[in-house]
């Protein structure tokens, strides 16, 4: 997309502009940053109904302007905003809007009917857009039985892939391709259109469709530039039936239809049916409720027990959820969370479970109540969401709960989906404490590796295995193997769906670790898990109870001197031959996660971390022959800074660790090296780099390919260093600027003022002497090893940039000269349009309206768009020849002009209309209900014969009329008849006379 034609504005999920281009503003003036962009642009209260946010509609569209009057293509994309908010920025390509306007522009009646009539008609394809389709679609259904048609709809798998390959342009070419093959196709539709993006629109001769031939339609190949592009499209199909549906209804069914079609890759089709109606439908109600449901707190948390199996003991729960609805009770998740997950809303309904189960454990803590770790579920799109992710780890750093108290489970499917990013989140997840537990094993993607290769700690075995255990032997077999892998890999295993005691001998007998299911609990409601709670045996790791520290008066003075000594440290005492701990202190404690169980005698391996054997960075194993040792060691959650001996304890050997948590000095450290790292990645090749201490005011290092910064070392503060260069600016106001925009004083108060970058873009020298323009740029970043402030300068060579801006610019001004010239010319065709309407519509002697605009007028009337017509008469001037035999055409004009302005004066005191008919003759339509038809008639005769006529020469005439109405309502036209004869039935009696056929005035 050229950067000179693209508007681009950034918006965040409220809708509200939060930055913008010039070439945006230059388009819409109206778009304000802090304000609603639906607002700003069409004075909405909501966003407009084609908003592609709004509809969640994937890739480049084409829409209507109605603002401009022109096809613009819209691609919403979505971003990352630095708050951590899911944003859109939306590029509006406006490339070719000149020649969009030229192309436009009426050359004959019908270009200019169908230019006022563009909104029915697709300018990519020549096709009818969605309301071209359904106006046709009605005639077509007012002439002939519409249940001989079907509609069918297309799309193209992954149109978006092909649109990011090949460009707009490329796509276009498909979009036109798709649309001349399927239009001209054995379909041979009565109706073609192109509805959205890729989405095309038949409305085809149900003779013609053939169902088993369709994957001749739903496979086709494109060429471009000698490769063969394959395009896959599926489509849906409803075949029209005899009922009161609208038009605009039976397209929405087909739409339904097509979204039904299956997930495979080729010849996917569905027919509507009543069931995928009520699907919509339901599905619908629940993604309108959703919002309000989640704020009134409708959904409620339930917790599963899933208890030990060796000893039948609670161990830990499962949070589910359920939506208790005012209206339809309680829904269960099958219905609603595939609805919450395909429509994007999911994430905030694991994030409000997530929040609900972490009061649920403090309260619990708080109230001294049994606690056991409750495990809530991530769906595939919460790893995409950072703002949810970073909620998700600020939640674990600020609560006050044990480690493990939270745990996650993810399906196989979300981590086969996700790959290395989900991964590195596993990872992080763990190293806050808490346990990953991979959900539905065997459901779908399972495999040896995805166990082995992510930071799983216990496997949960899907229901759809439970319930075969006792009818394949197969499935069996199954189970013993994923069982016997995950021991060896060191993971535990749960059963998920356990109903029967024979399901349970069986899986106890073979090692499985954990049961869930409804042989033990069904999912239970917060107040009944808590009476659960309380009643439950609680095993003997998750246990809370009080006991007795182990008595440091055992100690000998010695090691007594040196836990003191030692105090402020992590503390842990240990036998090296079988681990056994000895003693720990209650920072140690806290570490463990369950600092309230007795540690003496207890494996130091399983009661600090879980494991059942020693792990690999114990500090122990790296001790070797040495009596002492300093060590760093990383347990995957924590990073310590241990100092570690052999000693004796009450005269017996001990292994004897103490040091501190660096954990967050070493997250620090990284952060500061990736920083740094990332900004020197950025800078191009042949530029000069700065680094300087603010806060201590001290030059650190010159560098980089320019041979100037390299000139520049051993600077005794900073404020020399940035004089030296500016010295390479070659004007003294630049040197002034650029020192007053970077000495050390300017970038400390943008430090404090929370900027973390400063920019000035000036000319400068180069290394050969050539003067280009720059963009400097100062970041300032925070060194963890001592507190200081430092900043990191280099400058970028942006004179290409610099010229490309001005070429845009020239361009711009250009286009808006060319617009503006061509929106006159628009504008005075249209005038000169409504000119020839105008005239078509009122006789230009008379000044009343026309015949053509009679016919208008009665056909809204019938219509009911027009108030209705109560009676009519018809006129005609007695002998108007001989006044135009006598004095001349001129005069007769004149005659009809004067008698046009009476009639019309008449005609607003009494809800009349008039209109010339023909020649002399003139219909008046009667639109109260209370006037009086006759009384009015012989008024209206009166007027005429006493209005006196001068001509131009001065001389005064008179002339008279004859009248025929009719005051009984009925079809205009044939009220119009009867009124012409009685009008001739009045002439029989001579002239200035009226006459009525009507039965109740004969």
């Amino acid at each position: 997309m050229s950067s000179k034609s693209s508007g681009t504005y950034v918006i965040d999920e409220n809708y509200n502009v939060i930055a913008v281009n010039q070439t945006i503003l230059d388009l819409y003036p109206s778009l304000k940053v802090g304000k609603k962009c639906y607002q700003c642009l069409m004075n909405r209260n909501e966003p407009c109904p084609p908003c592609p946010v709004a509809n969640h509609v994937q890739g480049p569209q084409t829409y209507m302007d109605p603002i401009r009057r022109i096809y613009e293509t819209v691609d919403a994309v979505e971003i990352n905003l630095p708050d951590g908010q899911l944003g859109h920025a939306l590029v509006i390509s406006t490339v070719g809007e000149s020649e969009t306007i030229a192309a436009k522009l009426p050359r004959t009646r019908e270009e200019l009917e169908k230019l006022l009539d563009q909104e029915y008609f697709d300018t990519l394809t020549d096709g009818s857009t969605r309301k071209g389709f359904i106006r046709e679609t009605e005639r077509i259904f007012s002439r002939r039985n519409k249940t001989d048609y079907a509609m069918i709809l297309f799309d193209i798998r992954n149109f978006k892939a092909i649109n990011e390959t090949f460009g707009t342009e490329g796509g276009d070419q498909v979009l036109r391709f798709v649309y001349q093959f399927l239009a001209h196709s054995w379909l041979k539709p009565a109706v073609s259109a192109r509805i959205e993006s890729d989405w095309f629109l038949f409305l085809v001769p149900k003779s013609c469709l053939k169902e088993e031939q369709l994957s001749f339609l739903l496979n086709l190949d494109w060429v471009k530039d000698s490769r063969v592009v394959h395009l896959h499209l599926r489509c849906g199909i409803y075949y029209v039936e005899e009922n009161a549906a609208s038009v605009s209804t039976m397209v929405d069914w087909t739409i339904i239809a097509k979204q039904s079609a299956g997930p495979g890759e080729y010849n996917t089709y569905a027919v509507f049916t009543p069931d995928m109606r009520e699907k919509y439908v339901d599905r619908a109600e629940i993604l309108s409720g959703f919002a309000n449901s989640l704020a009134n707190k409708e959904f409620q948390v339930y917790y599963q027990p899933i208890i030990e199996a060796s000893t039948g003991k609670l161990c830990a729960a499962e949070a589910l959820v359920r939506w208790n609805h005012p209206r339809r009770g309680f829904i269960l998740p099958g219905r609603f969370i595939p609805a919450l997950e395909s429509s994007g809303f999911i994430t905030q309904l694991d994030q409000y479970v997530l929040q609900h189960v972490y009061s649920f454990q403090e309260y619990l803590r708080a109230k001294k109540q049994p606690m056991v770790p409750v495990s809530v579920n991530l769906s595939r799109q919460d790893f995409y969401n950072n703002a949810f992710m970073n909620d998700l780890f600020t939640m674990a750093e600020d609560s006050t709960l044990p480690a493990d108290s939270i745990s996650y489970e993810v399906t196989e499917t979300s981590v086969a989906v996700l790959g290395e990013n989900c991964s590195y989140l596993l990872n992080q997840i763990r190293q806050i404490g808490a346990r990953i537990l991979l959900d539905d094993f065997g459901s779908g993607y399972s495999s040896l590796s995805m166990i082995g290769n992510y930071s799983f700690d216990t496997v949960k075995i899907d229901k759809s295995f439970i319930d075969q255990i006792e009818t394949k032997p197969s499935i069996r077999a199954v189970i013993e193997s994923t069982i016997t892998m995950c021991h060896n890999l060191g993971l535990t295993t749960v059963a998920e769906g356990v109903e029967s005691i024979s399901q349970l001998n069986y899986l106890k007998e073979h090692g499985c670790d954990f049961i869930q299911g409804y042989y033990y609990s069904k999912p239970l409601s917060e107040q009944h898990f808590l009476e659960y709670l309380s009643a439950a045996e609680i095993a003997e790791t998750h246990t809370l109870r009080s006991f007795d520290q182990n008595d440091p008066g055992r100690m000998d003075l010695k090691n007594l001197m040196d836990l003191v000594d030692h105090s402020g440290m992590f503390i842990q005492v240990c036998h090296p031959e079988d681990y056994s701990m000895v003693y720990a202190n209650q920072m140690t404690l806290e570490i463990s996660g369950h600092p309230d169980l007795p540690y003496k005698g207890a494996r130091c391996y399983q009661y600090m971390l879980g494991f059942n054997a020693p792990c690999g960075h114990c500090p122990m194993k790296q001790m070797g022959s040495e009596n002492e040792k300093e060590i760093e060691v990383d347990d995957g959650a924590h990073v310590f800074s241990l100092k570690a001996r052999y000693t004796t304890w009450n005269g017996r050997k001990v292994f004897m660790e103490y040091g501190r948590d660096i954990t967050d000095t070493k997250k620090a450290q990284h952060r500061y090296a990736d920083q740094i790292r990332g900004i020197l990645e950025c800078i191009p090749e042949g530029q000069g780099v700065f680094h300087v201490d603010l806060t201590e005011d001290r030059w650190l290092s010159s560098g980089g390919n320019a041979q100037n910064a390299r000139n520049m070392q051993n600077m005794s503060d900073v404020n020399t260093l940035i004089h030296q260069i500016a010295s390479f600016v070659p004007d003294e106001e630049g040197q002034k600027r650029f020192f007053d925009t970077f000495s050390r004083e300017a970038q400390l108060r943008a430090k404090a003022e929370h900027r973390h970058q400063i920019l000035l873009e000036t000319e400068s020298y180069y290394d050969d002497r050539s003067i280009r323009w720059s963009r400097i740029t100062a970041h300032l970043i925070e060194n963890p090893e001592n507190g200081h402030t430092e900043s990191i300068i280099y400058g970028v060579d942006i004179s290409k940039e610099k010229a490309h801006i001005e070429e845009i610019e020239r361009e711009r001004q250009k286009e808006n000269l060319e617009k503006d010239q061509l929106r006159q010319r628009i504008d005075e065709t249209m005038e000169l349009y409504q000119q020839a309407d105008r005239d078509r519509r009122y006789d230009y002697l008379t000044g009343l309206g026309s015949r053509l605009d009679l016919h208008d007028f009665l056909k809204k009337a019938e219509e009911q768009e027009r108030s209705p017509v109560t009676g009519v008469v018809m006129l005609d001037l007695d002998n108007f020849k001989l006044v135009n035999d006598t004095f001349g055409h001129d005069a007769g004009d004149r005659c009809l002009k004067i008698l046009g302005e009476k009639l019309t004066d008449f005609g607003l005191q009494h809800n009349i209309t008039f209109y010339r008919f023909g020649g002399e003759e003139i219909v008046g339509l009667f639109r109260s209900p209370e006037e009086n038809v006759s009384k009015t008639v012989s008024s209206l005769l009166e007027l005429i014969r006493t209005q006196e006529i001068i001509l131009s020469d001065g001389q005064e005439i008179s002339v008279t009329a004859s009248a025929g109405y009719t005051s009984i309502p009925g079809d205009y036209h044939d009220m119009i008849t009867n009124a012409d004869h009685a009008m001739y039935e009045a002439k029989k009696h001579g002239k200035n006379q009226s006459a009525c056929l009507d039965r109740s005035e004969s």
